[in-house]
Order: C-alpha cells, then structure tokens, then sequence
C-alpha cells in the first residue's frame, strides 16, 4: 500500500505555481501595455477633468439651459490640409429666431484620436451674428473634431462638431 502511493504524483502544487506565474506576467503585461499607450485627455469640456468631475450636475443644467434657448449652425463643411482654413458658425435663438452677437466662443481643432495636433482659437470676428475663426492650419487628412465652449450670459454650452480634411 506503501510503494503504490509512492508511485501516484500530486499535481495540484505544480498547477498553483503556475497559475500564479501566470497572473504575475499578466499583472506586468497590462502595466507594460498602459505605459506604452498613455490615456489622452478627452478635451470635450475644455477643462482638466478633476473640474468637470465636481462641477459636472452644474456643467449639464447650463447644458439643458443653453439648449432650449439656443441653436447651432455650423457653416464650415470641410478643411483642405497645407492651406490656412476658417471655421464659421451661427448662434440662433429659438425664441424668436434672431443672430446672437454677444456670444463668448473658445474654439479647439483636435484629432480624435490624439491631442497632439490641438489648436485652440478664441472669437477673433462676427459678421451678422455667423463667427469666423481664422487661421486654422490641418496637417493630416481625415476626421477633425471641433470643441466649442460657448457662454451667453450665465448660460454656457459643450459642442463637437466633425469636420473633414482633404488634401
């Protein structure tokens, strides 16, 4: 009885050491992977997150607010790369369908897929209530968001908008 438990092997203690081998070189591999490939900041709302983050019940009533009173029309369809490009849109009010002219507008053209390409612009002229953002200059073809934070008054508004680049 002896020699026959001799001769069976216990493989479970072989199979704990590999399991966990295997969760420490997936533990390194998730922290290998996350060093290489840093989080972008999503700029949606233009500000560092830890604001957005305590503000957001605040930043969302303004939202709510701004939209029944307001509407958008963006102009600008496309943006040709190597060329100085300009961006225009317009600012209804719903009420009674008038051009706003006193609208506080930060404009930011990104990538959506990466930050380092952001170029952020302030009003610089409005023309019967259209908004002209000029000097826009776009290196690579293809989708290009534009952020907009707009303020009216204690009313305040987060928009994207998508513009496509051609050569």
């Amino acid at each position: 009885m002896n020699s026959k438990a001799k001769e069976e092997k216990n493989w479970w203690p072989h199979g704990i050491v590999l399991v966990l081998c295997f969760m420490v070189f997936a533990c390194a591999m998730v922290v290998k992977l996350a060093m290489d490939n840093p989080v972008q900041i999503d700029s949606f709302y233009l500000e560092e997150y830890q604001k957005v983050n305590e503000n957001i019940n605040e930043i969302r009533a303004k939202q709510k607010v701004f939209e029944e009173n307001y509407a958008l029309e963006y102009k600008t369809i496309k943006f040709t790369t190597g060329e100085s490009n300009s961006f225009e849109m317009s600012i209804k009010n719903i009420k009674d369908q008038s051009n706003v002219q006193n609208a506080e507008i930060k404009l930011v053209i990104s990538r959506p897929d990466s930050n380092d390409y952001n170029q952020e612009f302030n009003l610089k002229s409005a023309k019967n209530g259209v908004y002209i953002f000029s000097g826009i200059q776009v290196e690579l073809p293809g989708r290009w968001q534009v952020l907009t934070k707009i303020k009216i008054g204690d009313k305040s508004s987060f928009n994207k908008y998508e513009v496509y680049a051609e050569n």
